[in-house]
Parts: structure tokens; sequence; C-alpha cells
């Protein structure tokens, strides 16, 4: 991330930053310390708990005219539409309040429009901006005492985040000797709350499967809740990265960052930090032919991880992925989110990419059925909608968009009820990439790219 993004991430420009006072020193130095000391998670753990199950009734009982019999399919849509769009504002509201893994939780789902009506989708996918971040001194305190003194660890410490999200921030320092080195930092009251909101979630989706037909929601509940709790074990995040810097020690177009772990603990996770440009703004602005390439990039660091690592960054917004322009190069971070494939997993997927490439729909179909997902319908053709999850005609430039918006159609017409539990985030993976391939029409092969993988077995 360059220094001009970390200044707008922040709010400001390194002009602004260095050639005028810190606006909050005019409220002087007792009240900034008040703030900090009044900053954290809003509320107790019953009364989030309170609100977590207020909202998912009032979202729920929106849907319960729905049960009186022999109400006419206008009445019926009208019901739908009004439900969708007041339940959505709820559900947003709620999230921008209690942050947290409440918050995460829309994140995860305004990724997935084949999951949510699109209302939904739309309102949560506004969860994706960034989060106001904690005041500074909260930051300097965690660090504190989990780890030491902030001018003892880092010879520089930027007290403007760089990022701010749901569970924690970054912040730029710099080492002794010039190292500069992202620190990640974990909200107070974060691992306090986030295990019992995340297995309340779990509940709350059982409760109200049986109210959303054709969404496999207690298989999502549960990869959800098992994401959001790895999410903040920074210890294994640690390990994930360095499993990372090995899988792509010999690929020149990503970059990992490095692991500082005699700087890390507890809350604290001290990285080299990776230079780029957050991937949707490079691919806004850039031109064709480098869109094309930073999409290639990532599309084959994800099939090297699928087809041949069987470890997968399950985290796919477009803040954990930087683009370096002038090296044609990815850098990857946060690695909160990760999953493990079963090795017998990860050999049936590399079946279903073979049969992608022969764009043998059918085979693709069967092949899914066996990997244990099922359509609302149940048959086996129902599947071959999915297909273009693991392939595209290359060849047909003009289509692309339009198999795409057929996808999201299918989902919702005749959706996935059940689907293996680890795959569920390769899913939102897959349905990302989709629909950036189907914006950006490249003209590479995705064959090309699939059979070198294929080629390929783990190191």
């Amino acid at each position: 991330m360059s220094s001009a993004d970390v200044a707008a991430a922040a709010g400001t420009t390194p002009a602004s930053r260095e050639g005028a006072m810190d606006p909050r020193v005019e409220l002087g130095r007792d009240q900034i310390l008040e703030d900090a000391e009044a900053w954290t998670l809003p509320g107790t753990s019953l009364s989030r708990r309170a609100q977590i199950y207020g909202v998912a009734a009032r979202v729920a009982s929106r849907y319960a005219p729905l049960g009186i019999p022999r109400l006419g399919q206008d009445r019926r849509r009208a019901i739908v539409l009004r439900a969708d769009e007041r339940g959505a504002e709820d559900l947003h509201r709620t999230a921008v309040h209690l942050r947290g893994g409440f918050l995460k939780l829309g994140q995860f789902v305004s990724a997935r429009p084949d999951l949510l009506p699109e209302p939904y989708v739309r309102e949560l996918s506004k969860l994706q901006d960034r989060v106001p971040p904690a005041p500074s001194a909260v930051i300097r305190r965690t660090i504190e005492a989990d780890v030491g003194l902030v001018s003892e660890l880092f010879e520089s410490f930027d007290d403007h985040s760089a990022s701010a999200a749901s569970l924690a921030q970054v912040h730029q320092a710099t080492l002794a000797g010039g190292t500069k080195v992202a620190v990640k930092v974990q909200y107070p009251r974060v691992r306090e709350l986030l295990p019992n909101e995340a297995r309340d979630t779990t509940r709350i989706l059982d409760l109200v499967s049986h109210l959303v037909r054709g969404v496999d929601l207690p298989t999502i509940a549960r990869a959800l809740e098992r994401n959001l709790l790895n999410e903040i074990d920074y210890e294994q995040e640690a390990d994930f990265i360095e499993a990372f810097q090995h899988n792509f020690a010999s690929e020149a177009d990503i970059e990992i960052p490095g692991v500082h772990r005699s700087m890390s603990a507890g809350r604290v996770l001290v990285m080299d930090w990776v230079e780029g440009e957050n991937l949707a703004r490079a691919l806004a602005a850039a031109p064709q032919e480098e869109k094309e390439d930073a999409l290639k990039v990532l599309v084959d660091a994800y099939l090297k991880q699928i087809l041949v690592d069987g470890l997968l960054h399950a985290d796919p917004h477009p803040g954990n992925f930087l683009w370096q322009s002038d090296k044609r190069r990815l850098g990857m971070v946060d690695f909160g989110a990760c999953e493990r494939l079963a090795e017998p997993t990860r050999l049936a997927l590399r079946e279903l990419y073979q049969a992608g490439m022969e764009l043998d729909m059918d085979r693709i179909g069967e092949a899914l059925h066996e990997l244990g997902f099922r359509t609302r319908s149940g048959e086996v053709e129902g599947l071959v909608a999915f297909a273009s999850l693991f392939t595209f005609d290359s060849e047909d430039q003009t289509t692309r968009e339009d198999n795409w918006n057929r996808l999201v159609a299918a989902a919702r017409e005749n959706p996935l009820v059940k689907i293996p539990d680890e795959l569920i985030m390769l899913g939102r993976v897959l349905i990302v990439q989709t629909g950036l391939v189907g914006r950006i029409e490249p003209r590479w092969r995705m064959d090309d790219l699939v059979a070198a993988r294929l080629e390929e077995e783990p190191a």
C-alpha cells in the first residue's frame, strides 16, 4: 500500500498530516484520553445478544403473513418485497451499530448474491466500506498490554490507521533499521464477545432455516462460526501466512508478507508491509490490458490454492489484494479466514476443473452431486447451472456477463439447498471471481491457466 493510499484510507493526505496539526489536538489531551477510554464495542454481552435476537425476530416476523391460506400471488410478492427492503435496512443498521461479528456476518453474505434476495445484497454491500477506526490511544494500549511499549518496539508508529475493519485495524510502523511493517491490532472485547455472538448467529440461522427456503442456512452458519473464531486467532493466522509463503515462494507475481513472530502476541500481529493499491480501485482506473493482467494473476493464484495447495485464502475482499502496477504483481494480505481442503476434496475439485476445461457441463453437474451439492429440485441437472463457476467459454467474449447473470438467476430459481461444509468459503471465492471475469471480459484463456495448474502437484 502506498503512502497516498494509507493517507486516503485514514482520511488525510501526507501534506495535511505533516503541515497541519491533528484537529483532535484542539480537544486537548485530556479529552482525547477520555474518548479513548470510552471507546469500545457497544453494549454488554447480554444487551448485544438481545439486539441480535431482536433484529432477527423483527426481520422474520415480516414474512409471517406469507403463511395465510389462499394468499394471492400479487399480495405475496408485495409482502416479500416490503419484507426484503425493511429487513435489509434493519440488518444494516444493527451491524453498523454493533460492529464485531455481526458486521462481519453482513460483509460475508453481501458477497454472495446467490444466497440472499437483491435488497439484502444491495444494502449489506455498504458494510464493505471502511469502518470508522478506533482511537490510536486504544490501539497503543492494546499493543502495550499484549507485547510491549510501542516506543521500544518501533522506531516510528503511525497513529492514523491504514485500514479499519470489523474486528481489527492496521497501522504502519517502522522497525529499527527502516523496515516497514503492518501492525494488526484486534479491538478490545472482540475475544470476549465474538464466540457467543458467533454461536448466537448459528442458532438464529438454524431457527429460521425452515422459513428461508432454498438456502442451506445451517451449513452456512457452521462455516461462518468456524471462520469468525479463526479470525481472532492470530497465532493460527501467522501459521497460515507462513504456509502461503512456502506455497508461493516460486511465484514471482505474488507477494506474501513475512511474519515478525517475536513482536506478535495475543491481539497483535506484526507483518512486513506490502505495497500496492486496493484491487477494486486498481481495476476501476487501469486500462483494459492491465485489468486483464491483474485478474489473470488473481485467478491463477486461486487456481493454485484450489488445485495444487489445498489451502484457500477465503476472504476475497478487494482490500485484501494490493495491485503493484509497476511490477504487475499482486500482494495478498489478511490471512485470518483461510480454509484447508481435505485431500479427497482437492482431488475431486481437480476432476471438476478437468471437466470444465473440456466444457463437459453434465460431468460437472455429476461431480458436484458426488461432492454433496444439492439443489432445491434434487435433480443432478439442476447443478449444471453452477458449471460456469468452474469454467467459461473463452471463445465467446459476448456471453460472459450473460452467463454470470444467468448463474445468479438460476441460483435463486433452483438454489443450492445442501453445500459441503468445507466448500462454503470456496463458493464465496468463486462467485466473486466469476463476477469479475464477467465484467472485465479478459482475452486470456481460462483453460490455459487450468491446464498448467493441473500439471502441478503439491511441493
